[in-house]
């Protein structure tokens, strides 16, 4: 079948389309393989209507970033807003976190989540290592926190 949107097809051909096996997801099964320490991973079939989804989510929300943050300018607001937002909930600069060794919190620019991070060396030559999947990942994060006390039970 060639590649090409499915609204390009004919319309007897239209499910036959949507069905057609693109590619695959990937995905984490929560457990951790004894044998190599790493996460187990299940991946199942992506189909061209998902991907056809996924595509058209992803402009949608390309679009809205567009209409809220127009130019440079009205980004960068955007970010300063952020900043002092995650200012004012808890977070400082990471030159500030602690350098022996301990976890903290973290956030990187580009990610959407908030990772277990330490840093590892002598300051400031040292390196920032967040903990993910099981593993560790060079960061630079920009933010970070000390991990909130537990909730008393």
């Amino acid at each position: 079948m060639p590649n090409k949107p499915s609204s390009e097809f004919p319309a007897e051909t239209q499910a036959q389309s949507d069905a057609e096996i693109v590619g695959h997801k990937t995905f984490s099964t929560g457990r951790i393989d004894p044998a190599t320490g790493f996460p187990e991973l299940c991946h199942e079939p992506l189909t061209r209507a998902e991907a056809e989804a996924l595509m058209a989510a992803a402009e949608r929300a390309r679009e809205d970033r567009a209409t809220k943050m127009p130019d440079e300018r009205a980004a960068i607001r955007a970010m300063q807003d952020a900043y002092l937002r995650l200012k004012e909930l808890g977070w400082n600069d990471v030159v500030y976190c602690p350098k022996d060794g301990s976890t903290f919190k973290a956030i990187e620019l580009g990610s959407t989540g908030i990772f277990d991070c330490h840093y590892d060396g002598e300051w400031p030559k040292g390196s920032w290592w967040l903990r993910d999947g099981g593993d560790l990942w060079p960061s630079h994060p920009s933010l970070f926190r000390m991990p909130l006390p537990e909730p008393p039970k």
